[in-house]
């Protein structure tokens, strides 16, 4: 064996660990929404919730990698691990394009440098180091294409069986390669030229796709999600496409954005550029790209033809979809760096060697772009759910603007109390009025249960997306920022400004029960504080306070609180009544937040419609009580069609020294 066949046999395991190495060195630490999506499943739910309809394989892949790290003794999330698998999967994905482009063209360097650039470029480098559903997909085409190459140079049923299976397995990684069918077919039917065997092609293609797609998909909706209904089956598989987020006419915009996704596919900085090198390179090298087998470069063609048309419609600026387009591109640019002159065999090596140039620019452009992407310190999103969770205590309401943080919450801090206007839309089927509703009983329930309310202003009021950026979630649902700021309107008396660093965006928060025990108590004027009211027969805010019409054993009771009656001198309440009855009662609830009488205090209310103020001496209750777990005020015994306007209710320090 020389120097060159020893060269030429290591080359491709040498790739191999190279690029696992690269990979494994550059995982991010800023991940996408969709990622930290993911994780959270694989983490949280039970394998048969994880089957998302347009990557149905990907949620029960990251369940059995969780199963097998959990056997091996780890403890904790998944990320890191379908990081790692992905990583892997990236690297093996440019060792079978590198094998594939040589084994097509016959040429190690001009397949070495397409396979590099491929491996380069950023956006297939970035969801290799990420957790996305994206590399392994990419990798499944990639053997499909390896077996399209293999049935143009020689027709056989059992490579199309194959191919079939490799095309099931695309498709379950992400539904978009059903696309692939196209150029699949293309193939086939030019590899031969008998009517007979290309049934016969079509057939052992067809049937293990159809078996793979079909069968899984009926499963898990039949059988896995209890779907009895074809109309919820479809439903369930074109969720996405009816959201009206994505597609519309194909107009300037969807040009611009074609050309930015593009770019940005190659390179975040110089994608443009390089993308014009790559183009001359290929034009250049037209000879042999011409010289492929006819049945390959149809299908190659198509390939980019009906990938590029659907995702020019579908959402052009989304660097994760031009992944797909990646491998035809590569298997074209290794033909025309492989350029045959046999009486000037320097312009070949010249091809050849403009081809690494061109990878190795990629790599200089690009890993300092994916590690300063990936790099948690840098992530604006990370540092602003910090200081929330640094705010804020588990079970406390966090209203974001939506994207990552809603995620980052959960997954870092272990807040999962985290909603947003999307999740709010979603629920209530795009009704606004509901999703407003949903809301405020969301902010109640955290209020009632004792905890704070953090909202961000931008939520409260949403800025239109800059130029050139995705639409807000309140652009894509058609609302205005006037009809958000109206839903939020009624709680800015309750709001309290937080102090953020100054460079991050602002929030506003309702207190807590328990931290509103020692500053203002809760003045009813401006809301319920999370209070209830029961034995009523009706209840309104108003700008007097909170106004009840008692029936039978009325009550106002309070949100869960913990503190001691040894720091309370006394609890002040201040109301008006027009009741006949004038009977009131004050409850200290235990910590198990059960009454007793001997927890009480009785008095009289004035006559008069007045508000006056009432202030309630528990010094005596200390012996009895020690930590009360909340109130229940009792402004009558029993109604008598009157009302009672209850405006405040607040506790009085004890002073330091047990004075008064």
């Amino acid at each position: 064996m020389n120097h060159s066949q020893m060269y030429s046999r290591w080359l491709a395991p040498l790739l191999g660990v190279v690029f696992v190495a690269l990979y494994l060195l550059t995982l991010t630490k800023v991940h996408t929404y969709d990622a930290l999506s993911y994780v959270l499943d694989v983490d949280r739910k039970p394998w048969p919730e994880l089957f998302h309809p347009h990557h149905l394989l990907y949620g029960p892949l990251g369940a059995l990698i969780r199963w097998l790290a959990t056997g091996l003794g780890w403890q904790g999330s998944a990320e890191l691990w379908l990081q790692a698998v992905n990583a892997l999967a990236g690297a093996a994905g440019v060792v079978l394009l590198f094998l594939l482009g040589r084994a097509v063209t016959g040429s190690t360097i001009a397949a070495l440098a397409a396979a590099l650039s491929v491996g380069w470029s950023y956006a297939y480098w970035y969801y290799a180091v990420e957790v996305e559903v994206y590399t392994l997909a990419a990798v499944a085409l990639i053997a499909a294409l390896w077996l399209l190459a293999a049935i143009a140079r020689r027709p056989r049923w059992q490579t199309a069986f194959w191919l079939g299976v490799a095309h099931g397995v695309a498709v379950l990684g992400h539904q978009t390669n059903a696309l692939l069918a196209v150029p699949a077919l293309v193939t086939l039917g030019l590899a031969v030229s008998d009517h007979r065997d290309r049934l016969r092609l079509a057939m052992a293609y067809l049937l293990p796709l159809g078996f793979i797609v079909g069968g899984a998909y009926l499963w898990v909706a039949f059988g896995v999600s209890g779907m009895r209904r074809w109309d919820e089956v479809w439903a369930w598989l074109t969720g996405y496409a009816r959201t009206g987020f994505w597609g519309g006419a194909i107009d300037g915009a969807k040009l611009a954005g074609l050309g930015k996704g593009w770019s940005e596919t190659l390179a975040m900085n110089g994608g443009a550029i390089i993308g014009a090198l790559a183009c001359a390179l290929l034009l250049a090298g037209w000879r042999g790209i011409a010289r492929l087998p006819r049945s390959l470069l149809a299908g190659l063609l198509s390939w980019l033809l009906v990938y590029g048309l659907f995702f020019l419609w579908w959402e052009p600026d989304n660097i994760e979809f031009w992944i797909a387009s990646l491998p035809p591109l590569a298997v074209l640019l290794s033909a025309a760096l492989a350029t045959r002159h046999p009486l000037d065999r320097w312009r070949a090596g010249l091809a050849g060697g403009a081809g690494v140039a061109l990878a190795v620019v990629l790599l200089a452009l690009n890993l300092p772009a994916i590690v300063e992407r990936g790099d948690a310190n840098r992530d604006l999103q990370r540092r602003i759910a910090a200081a929330l969770a640094e705010l804020s205590q588990p079970g406390d309401l966090i209203i974001v603007p939506d994207g990552v943080l809603e995620l980052y919450l959960p997954h870092y801090w272990g807040r999962d109390t985290v909603y947003g206007l999307n999740q709010a839309m979603t629920a209530s089927g795009g009704d606004w009025p509901a999703a407003c509703t949903l809301i405020h009983q969301r902010v109640e329930t955290a209020l009632a249960s004792g905890y704070a309310v953090l909202i961000a202003d931008e939520a409260q009021h949403p800025a239109p997306a800059p130029p050139g950026q995705p639409p807000t979630p309140a652009e894509r649902f058609g609302l205005t920022a006037e009809q958000v700021a109206a839903c939020y309107a009624p709680l800015q008396a309750k709001l309290r400004p937080v102090a953020l660093a100054a460079d991050l965006p602002s929030y506003r928060m309702i207190p807590r029960a328990n931290a509103l025990l020692w500053t203002d108590g809760w003045d009813f004027r401006a809301g319920r504080w999370g209070w209830r009211a029961t034995g009523v027969v009706a209840e309104a805010m108003t700008a007097a306070g909170w106004q009840v019409k008692p029936a039978f054993d009325p009550a106002l009771i309070s949100p869960p609180l913990l503190f001691s009656l040894a720091d309370v001198a006394a609890i002040e309440v201040r109301l008006a009544a027009t009741t006949t009855a004038r009977d009131a009662q004050l409850f200290l609830l235990d910590p198990a937040g059960q009454t007793s009488e001997a927890y009480s205090l009785r008095f009289t209310l004035t006559q008069g419609p007045a508000v006056a103020t009432y202030r309630l001496d528990v010094t005596a209750l200390a012996d009895r009580l020690d930590l009360v777990g909340g109130l229940r005020f009792d402004p009558v015994s029993a109604g008598d069609g009157g009302t009672v306007i209850v405006e405040s209710i607040r506790l009085v320090r004890r002073p330091v020294g047990g004075g008064e």
